[in-house]
């Protein structure tokens, strides 16, 4: 998708994960305890690159 837009891929990857902690902010605001598993699988996936 960065290719064919022409984002930069680690803006992009940057970009992310900030959106995945904020998404857990705003689960543990709403009494969540732990972190959905899917956001857990995408915030793995783009600390390992």
């Amino acid at each position: 998708m960065t290719g064919i837009t022409g984002l930069d891929r680690q803006r992009a990857a940057r970009w992310t994960l900030c959106r995945v902690l904020q998404n857990a902010l705003w689960d543990i605001e709403a009494g969540a305890a732990a972190l959905e598993p899917e956001q857990a699988a995408i915030a793995r996936a783009l600390l390992r690159r």
